[in-house]
């Protein structure tokens, strides 16, 4: 075997022209696979942190409330109860925190529009409401009574701005008329990417129960968030199934996981004819999956991208190797004449087109995970990709994981390809070595 990686080495570099630019085509491959992986990681990092800011905890346990079978509120109204319930089942490094959700509509002059609303606890997500990109104002300005913070699509419909004054409309549960709430606009938030305006109205959890007309031990939903190392250990489905069964142990009727978000629940729920309180366990990707579209589209991208690759990796070594076997007919010849069995001719050009696609798509991946934590953040996008990429700049996450598929995946096409030449390396007679003279 060392005699034969000698002999790989000796005859790449014999014919170092042609290796530099397989070198070049294996790195070109792994780098654009690296490329495309960081991005696919990237986009869907950044997605989940704006459903974690915006709609979502890592794990929800909602409310749905009917006061008569026409009706339906999104509340739980013993919220107390179940935070008691749920609160032994949070894990290590992880916290509920208290939010509200519903429909409203807002209003400035004449101007109306209709979008989801979320209330936040102020006092007690610091560390979240850091995470909203503002235009002008403060969240921390919530705290007060009546005020609202709207989002770009939102305050630019209605055309208000900090300080300007608007009004929330909502239709409480039972109720025959539409509640009416004056507020003052403390804030201006910058759009989620394709989540655009769906949480158009953020308000304080007080100011939510006053629009609504809820009793004070109300809540829309507890929100498990957790930090970064207890995410990774977490079994969300396991861990989502745990509180089901202490709920329903508890005595309440939980709905069973349907993967879907909050407000695709909504119109199904109202057409069922049943009355009081239901509770719902939901994780971030239920209520993200009206977004996955975005995350499997690019995982088909790369998947394309890398199928022709691949491809092109396959083709350029097959024809190099095609060729050399013609040039280096003597070579091969007088290697058999010397002694050399087929099965060595085999292994010595399959071991120079691994060698070819090992280093290649080594130094590829090194470069290209190089430049992609380089470019990180460092790229301004076009409104539209920031839409859809949920960043402002160009998110990419270069992971050792990625690199190393990536490589994997270049060397074994690479291994690939060699196999038809060799094979008709190996069928050459010695005989040929004498012919060729």
């Amino acid at each position: 075997m060392l005699n034969l990686l000698r002999l790989a080495l000796r005859n790449l570099f014999a014919h170092r022209e042609r290796a530099v630019l397989l070198l070049a085509v294996t790195a070109s491959a792994s780098g654009v696979l690296v490329g495309m992986m960081a991005l696919s990681s990237g986009v869907a990092a950044s997605q989940r942190e704006a459903i974690t800011t915006f709609l979502s905890g890592t794990l929800n346990v909602g409310g749905f409330f009917k006061v008569h079978p026409d009706t339906l509120a999104p509340v739980m109204g013993d919220a107390t109860r179940v935070r008691e319930v749920v609160t032994p089942l949070v894990p290590e490094g992880c916290v509920l925190r208290e939010r509200g959700r519903g429909q409203a509509t807002a209003g400035a002059g004449r101007r109306r529009h209709p979008s989801f609303i979320v209330s936040v606890d102020v006092a007690a997500e610091r560390d979240a409401l850091a995470r909203f990109r503002l235009r002008e104002g403060s969240l921390d300005a919530l705290s007060r009574r009546r005020t609202v913070a709207l989002s770009t699509t939102v305050a630019d419909r209605l055309q208000v701005k900090k300080g300007d004054l608007a009004t929330l409309f909502a239709q409480p549960v039972g109720a025959l008329r539409r509640n009416a709430l004056d507020v003052e606009v403390v804030a201006v938030t910058e759009k989620a990417g394709l989540l655009g305006g769906s949480a158009g109205i953020l308000v304080s959890n007080d100011t939510l129960r006053e629009l609504e007309g809820y009793q004070p031990k109300t809540s829309g939903v507890l929100q498990l968030v957790c930090d970064s190392g207890a995410e990774e250990v977490m079994d969300v489905d396991a861990l989502g199934g745990s509180w089901r069964d202490s709920l329903r142990k508890a005595g309440y009727e939980v709905l069973p996981p349907t993967h879907e978000a909050y407000g695709d629940k909504l119109v199904p729920l109202l057409r069922e004819g049943w009355r009081g309180q239901r509770l719902d366990v939901s994780t971030w990707e239920d209520e993200s999956s009206f977004l996955s579209f975005v995350t499997e589209g690019l995982a088909a991208l790369t998947l394309l991208v890398g199928l022709v690759v691949l491809a092109v990796v396959g083709v350029g070594l097959f024809v190099s190797l095609s060729v050399a076997v013609r040039e280096r007919t003597r070579e091969i010849g007088t290697l058999r004449a010397m002694g050399m069995q087929r099965p060595s001719v085999v292994g010595l050009f399959m071991l120079e087109g691994l060698l070819l696609g090992l280093v290649g798509s080594t130094l590829g991946a090194i470069i290209a995970s190089s430049l992609c934590a380089l470019l990180k953040g460092a790229v301004t996008l076009p409104e539209a990709l920031t839409d859809l990429f949920f960043a402002s700049t160009l998110p990419l996450e270069p992971g050792l994981g990625g690199a190393v598929l990536a490589v994997i995946l270049v060397t074994f096409a690479a291994g690939l390809a060699t196999i038809v030449p060799a094979a008709r390396a190996a069928k050459l007679q010695p005989r040929s070595a004498m012919e060729a003279l």
